[in-house]
């Protein structure tokens, strides 16, 4: 009878000590998530989702036109690897653009095992209207041997006053390089600029729910670079003066990590040239689409490579909060199973009513955001990826800071 009792009391005391733990973690992710949305609707505010820029007033201070540029004002750069099967849209994309200045395309094989090298430039001598490079790397450009080597050497060969990133497998629209160089040139200083990227096709309920988070984290990039306190960003998408990253050399410090061609570029420019000098483009016209992956291994495999790069974040408090996040979630899911394996059912009903009331946060900033990006995000979508999304954060946060992961034929780690 006495051991009853006292277990009732430690189950109890339990309760009570892990409501007050999870208390603290719904008024914190609260907290966060309306840092999020007031940040976005700055965004909004700033830009709105009209048509676009007007860009020929956007691009007016500068010089930027041909007759007054005898080399290109942008560059183009495509680190590629192995990517014949996924190419041919963003080819096609890429010989469609409209702009009104010089700009040059310039594309990097990153040592690659199929015809991709030679499938672009068969496809560029036939269609491109603009001066481009196809150049293949051999290892002995002095650079690792993975994506941010392959930008690295790329700026140093690229011609353009800005540089405009975006991967082998992404779409972007006709007008995606005048509206991303028109928020370059939108305000003196700017050194980089984030763009949107969404998910397309989302035909299958795994693929509009792989675009369904994926979207959260790009508004969470738009969110936070419009307070000046920038988070993630996507390769995807992304323009950055030239002279800028020769200056900072913003990838020395991070070299041994593979992953971070977009964050950890961005993390570094804001530490040396400050926040004011990093925005987000949140034009539509400025809209890349890119495909999602058709398994969960594969899914994985890529968040994974993502996280790995956390330990190289020179912002602490981004990395504090991104440990404390996945903390709080192992935490939950811990409880989750406890409260079903022990048959105590006080457990499971503190951790299902913390984990609704984070649901529900979570998809209020989804829909909040969904319409910019053309997205559904419906209750009964978002409740799905909920259920995958808190297992998938605990084995994918595990397996990143391992640091070990194979991608695109290459082992890491």
């Amino acid at each position: 009878m006495v051991v009853v009792e006292g277990s009732k009391e430690m189950e109890g005391a339990m309760i009570w000590f892990l409501g007050l733990v999870f208390g603290v973690f719904l008024l914190f992710y609260r907290s966060m998530l309306v840092f999020f949305a007031k940040g976005w609707q700055m965004a909004v505010d700033a830009e709105g989702y009209g048509p676009g820029l007007d860009l020929n007033e956007s691009l007016a201070w500068g010089s930027i036109h041909q007759a007054e540029e005898a080399q290109p004002w942008v560059t183009v750069l495509v680190a590629a690897r192995n990517e014949t099967q996924r190419m041919g849209p963003l080819l096609r994309a890429l010989t469609e653009q409209q702009t009104d200045f010089v700009w040059e395309l310039l594309w990097i094989d990153d040592q690659s095992t199929d015809e991709s090298a030679e499938q672009a430039r068969n496809f560029l001598e036939q269609f491109s209207k603009v001066p481009f490079r196809v150049l293949e790397r051999d290892g002995t450009d002095g650079y690792p041997s993975h994506k941010k080597g392959a930008i690295a050497y790329g700026v140093q060969q690229a011609r353009g006053r800005w540089v405009l990133v975006t991967d082998a497998d992404c779409v972007p629209g006709p007008q995606w390089i005048r509206a991303m160089i028109a928020k370059a040139k939108s305000r003196k200083g700017l050194v980089f600029v984030a763009g949107p990227v969404r998910l397309t096709p989302s035909n299958t309920l795994w693929e509009r729910s792989q675009a369904l988070e994926f979207m959260s984290l790009n508004a969470i990039a738009a969110s936070t670079l419009s307070q000046g306190r920038p988070v993630i960003s996507n390769g995807g998408n992304m323009a950055f003066d030239r002279r800028a990253f020769l200056e900072t050399a913003p990838y020395d410090s991070n070299w041994k990590h593979p992953g971070g061609d977009d964050d950890l570029l961005m993390h570094q420019f804001s530490r040396l040239k400050g926040p004011s000098a990093l925005t987000f483009c949140l034009d539509r016209q400025a809209m890349v689409d890119t495909p999602p992956l058709g398994s969960f291994r594969d899914f994985l495999a890529q968040r994974i490579r993502w996280i790995s790069k956390q330990g190289a974040y020179p912002d602490p408090v981004v990395a504090l909060i991104l440990k404390g996040v996945w903390f709080m979630h192992a935490l939950l899911l811990g409880t989750l199973v406890a409260g079903v394996l022990q048959g105590q059912y006080g457990l499971l009903a503190m951790a299902l009513g913390t984990w609704g009331l984070k649901a529900w946060m979570d998809g209020h900033y989804t829909r909040t955001v969904a319409g910019f990006y053309e997205r559904s995000a419906h209750w009964g979508l978002l409740l799905w990826t909920q259920l995958w999304y808190l297992p998938y954060t605990l084995g994918a946060g595990l397996a990143g800071y391992r640091g070990k992961f194979t991608w695109k034929g290459r082992n890491y780690g």
